[in-house]
């Protein structure tokens, strides 16, 4: 068989045949595997290709945006995962998809146009203002392009221009406008009931049946979740000040040393009157010259509510200069009148606080805790590494706490991370890096890792058991599922009693009467819209009024768990000159709207072809 097959290829049949295949395989199957994106092609969009120059130079650039924008240089997993290299893509596409158009219908910039506009560009321009050919060379040369690369784009780009003009001055249709304006300026008032839960409220306990029935439908309700039994120790320099004592010895030498910072300013009690004009300051003038109290002026002028108290303040506490000069300059009880900008007024220092050095006692705290902050930084290094030594001899880190005075802390650790929140040495926000760790143990390891919160601070911990999740027997949760069963059926009872009140008023009862009946008390709202129902409506009530018109009637359970049952009362529709943030919204983005359809569909016209491999080579991932 083999030999007729080889005398049948060296036959002319064969070789016409061959012939024909090579010809039909070249035809139709090369040129869509093999020919059209060769190496330097990441995709091609109709019959233009996206060349690898022109995909690096956008993708690099939306890459050193995103990285402006957040402060991360995404590496290029992070860039896939983010969809830079996509958007990049899509960028390049919709302009070929254009350009494409633009060719087809004969559109662009004659030479003798492109040139002008080159000449144009103030980027060109040289010191007097005029087109300069060598700064031309040097931008060019600087932004990576040829002179032939940037004329290409520059007659590419006056084409999707001519293209994007079409689109200009394109209006929304008025029934879109006056949707959009209904939706947003449209009001309704209702009569609504807010059913209270006490008067349905459940207290019966269920039968064991119903319970074991509700205990096996919702048995995941009362499953326990993983919690890891633990020894935290938190090494920190707050944590280890408070163990560390402090002689008297060394608070009096802290008070020496830092005894400038405990200098109290002297601080004045500052009232003032204002004035209405130069008459009314008169009788002020001549008391501050006779040395009568401020108490008699302002009794014999009949002002005294008009005195306003400024406080107890130091000098360097005020802003007004003129003011502090003259308060600082008076003795006790004395007063003096200002003249400004703005009038007259009588200024008064009813008491005067000296300040001065303030006693040890006074600041002895303060100077406590500075010591021992002082000495806890010392030793904070020497307290780490006897930890690590005891863990590393696998022995329990409570005698070295036990030495320095640190507090051990036994918890029952779920994933969460709840049981932290009472640890006051542990800084903010690293609950989080503590649970990771504690749940990424391993529960065989002897040593567990330290736990670094950055700053010298640092979480010690043993993992003591682990408790895995499991359900739970009824009679271990059996007063948490009777309550649960108890509150189904409240709700159950409050979704009935809505249900029975909305088919009242539909059949033509008064919602206030039918309130009344089950001693409910109605309610009566403003007018609200979609989004400015305010707090006086629930924003789930507000939007489900909107699902009906007038004598529209329902009930919505909110987001408090309350059942709320109301019916439409007044339909108020927008008119023609109501503000609306969603019409305006939709004329200004209108003509982008629409072009972005126009160009996505001319895309999916001509059809794109991406080359995974030059991708992938483009943007780092091989």
């Amino acid at each position: 068989m083999l030999d007729n097959l080889r005398n049948f290829g060296r036959s002319w049949v064969a070789k016409v045949f061959l012939g024909v295949l090579i010809i039909a395989v070249a035809g139709f199957g090369i040129p869509s595997v093999f020919l059209d994106l060769n190496a330097n092609t990441v995709a091609r969009v109709g019959d233009q290709n996206i060349s690898v120059r022109d995909f690096d130079r956008v993708y690099r650039g939306q890459v050193n945006q995103f990285a402006a924008q957040t402060g991360m240089a995404p590496s290029a997993q992070q860039a896939m995962s983010f969809g830079i290299p996509n958007a990049a893509i899509a960028r390049l596409a919709n302009d070929a998809s254009i350009e494409i158009l633009a060719r087809d219908l004969g559109l662009g910039a004659s030479d003798a146009k492109l040139a002008e506009l080159v000449r144009q560009d103030p980027n060109f321009s040289g010191a007097l203002g005029l087109f300069d050919a060598s700064e031309f060379v040097a931008v060019l040369r600087q932004s990576g392009y040829t002179e032939t690369e940037y004329l290409n784009l520059q007659r590419r780009a006056a084409g999707r221009e001519q293209i994007g003009s079409i689109f200009e001055g394109v209006k929304v249709p008025q029934i879109a406008l006056d949707i959009a304006r209904s939706y947003d300026g449209d009001q309704r008032t209702i009569e609504y009931i807010e059913l209270n839960p006490v008067l349905f409220s459940v207290t019966e306990e269920p039968s064991e049946q119903d319970l074991q029935q509700f205990f096996e439908e919702n048995r995941g309700r009362f499953r326990t979740v993983e919690t890891r039994v633990v020894s935290l120790l938190p090494l920190t320099v707050d944590a280890l000040a408070q163990g560390v004592d402090v002689t008297e010895d060394e608070v009096a030498a802290e008070y020496e040393r830092s005894a400038g910072q405990f200098v109290a300013p002297e601080r004045r009690t500052i009232s003032q009157l204002i004035l209405a004009d130069a008459d009314a300051a008169q009788p002020f003038v001549d008391g501050a010259e006779s040395g009568a109290s401020f108490a008699s002026v302002v009794s014999e002028t009949g002002l005294q509510t008009e005195v306003s108290s400024l406080g107890t303040l130091a000098q360097n506490q005020i802003t007004d200069a003129n003011l502090a000069q003259t308060a600082f300059g008076l003795e006790e009880n004395g007063f003096a009148v200002l003249e400004g900008s703005n009038g007259f007024r009588v200024v008064w220092v009813s008491s005067i606080d000296e300040g001065g050095q303030q006693p040890l006692d006074e600041v002895r705290d303060q100077l406590e805790q500075s010591v021992a902050t002082r000495k806890a930084q010392d030793i904070l290094f020497d307290v780490y590494d006897a930890i690590e030594e005891a863990r590393a001899a696998f022995q329990p880190i409570a005698d070295v706490a036990e030495q320095y005075g640190l507090e051990i802390y036994d918890l029952e650790l779920t994933a969460d991370g709840a049981q932290l929140a009472d640890i006051e040495s542990l800084p903010q926000g690293s609950t989080q890096t503590i649970t990771d760790a504690v749940f990424s143990a391993s529960p065989d390891a002897r040593v567990t890792p330290a736990i670094s919160l950055g700053s010298n601070r640092t979480v010690f911990f043993e993992l003591a058991e682990v408790q895995p999740a499991r359900d739970q027997a009824l009679d271990e949760v059996r007063d948490e599922v009777v309550a649960a069963w108890q509150e189904l059926q409240t709700d159950m009872e409050m979704t009935r009693t809505a249900e029975d009140i909305v088919a009242a008023v539909d059949s033509g009862s008064d919602i206030f009467s039918v309130a009344a009946e089950r001693g409910q008390i109605p309610q009566s709202s403003v007018p609200f819209s979609r989004n400015s129902a305010g707090a006086a409506i629930d924003p789930d009530l507000a939007q489900a009024a909107f699902q009906g018109g007038e004598d529209y009637a329902n009930y919505v359970s909110t987001q408090d768990g309350d059942v709320v049952v109301f019916q439409v009362t007044e339909v108020i529709a927008a008119t023609a000159d109501t503000t609306s943030q969603v019409a305006d919204a939709l004329q200004v983005d209108f003509p982008d709207l629409i072009f972005a359809n126009f160009v996505e569909g001319l895309r999916s016209d001509v059809g794109i072809r991406i080359n995974e491999e030059a991708l992938n080579r483009v943007i780092g991932l091989e």
